[in-house]
């Protein structure tokens, strides 16, 4: 992942040029974490006074494994998902259990288009969580994260969708490591490649996601209302599983 947030934002300005999409020029790509978003790593835009409003955006929608299985809900591919099974599991070094929650919690209601009504959470030293969740159709879900792999680890995460008719995930049957395109052996050990976006060739996946999103976010100002109060609702969804208080 790019340190210098700066770098990424020239890959969303390249593109705005590019398809001629007018942005404020006080826009910044920026990285929220604190006590304002319960100490979530949150992708946003911001004015360069950093005084006007932070304006967050969701990456993980932008990745192809995820819009996939959100339209095979939509077009009812699969019918009535009763029951969603997610696990996020990573490197503590890589990212913190809230944000781990935070991410979790917003893929399950884009991509079942539904509002989580209740959740309960057991915890395990503010390093994993198991949590129950029901969402405002009455369809219950799990959510297993956790910051535990050892350092330098891969995040290890599956999602999966049971419905009453038929069953998706992101990961192929009975497999839980991740899959690349290309796997290069040499003296060094085994390299992987995975690209995706030939705009932004030789960024990695969850940084051709923040941009994505910034793009999509500038192209579509419309729906920034909608997205502070999603990252309003995630922030307290988050801080009360935390606490493990029913709600």
């Amino acid at each position: 992942m790019y340190t210098d947030q700066h770098e990424l934002h020239e890959f969303f300005c390249n593109l705005t040029k590019k398809y001629d999409v007018t942005v404020p020029q006080t826009w910044r790509l920026s990285l929220q974490t604190g006590s304002e978003t319960n100490f979530c790593t949150v992708w946003g835009m911001r004015g360069v006074d950093h005084e006007s409003e932070f304006v967050p955006f969701f990456p993980w929608r932008f990745e192809r494994r995820f819009s996939e299985l959100k339209q095979i809900v939509e077009t009812k591919t699969i019918e009535n998902v009763v029951l969603c099974r997610f696990s996020h599991i990573a490197d503590a070094s890589r990212i913190n259990l809230q944000s781990i929650l935070y991410r979790e919690f917003d893929l399950l209601e884009w991509m079942t288009n539904r509002k989580i009504v209740s959740c309960f959470s057991s915890m395990y030293e503010n390093r994993f969580a198991n949590v129950l969740v029901k969402l405002s159709d009455g369809a219950v879900a799990s959510v297993e994260a956790g910051i535990t792999l050892p350092f330098g680890q891969k995040t290890l995460d599956r999602h999966e969708l049971i419905a009453r008719r038929g069953v998706a995930s992101d990961r192929v049957v009975d497999t839980q490591i991740p899959q690349y395109s290309v796997y290069l052996f040499d003296k060094k050990g085994v390299q992987t490649y995975t690209d995706t976006d030939a705009e932004l060739f030789g960024l990695e996946t969850d940084e051709i996601n923040i941009v994505r999103a910034a793009f999509d976010l500038a192209k579509q100002p419309e729906s920034i209302a909608s997205f502070l109060e999603q990252n309003q609702h995630l922030v307290t969804l988050t801080e009360q599983t935390l606490s493990s208080k029913p709600q």
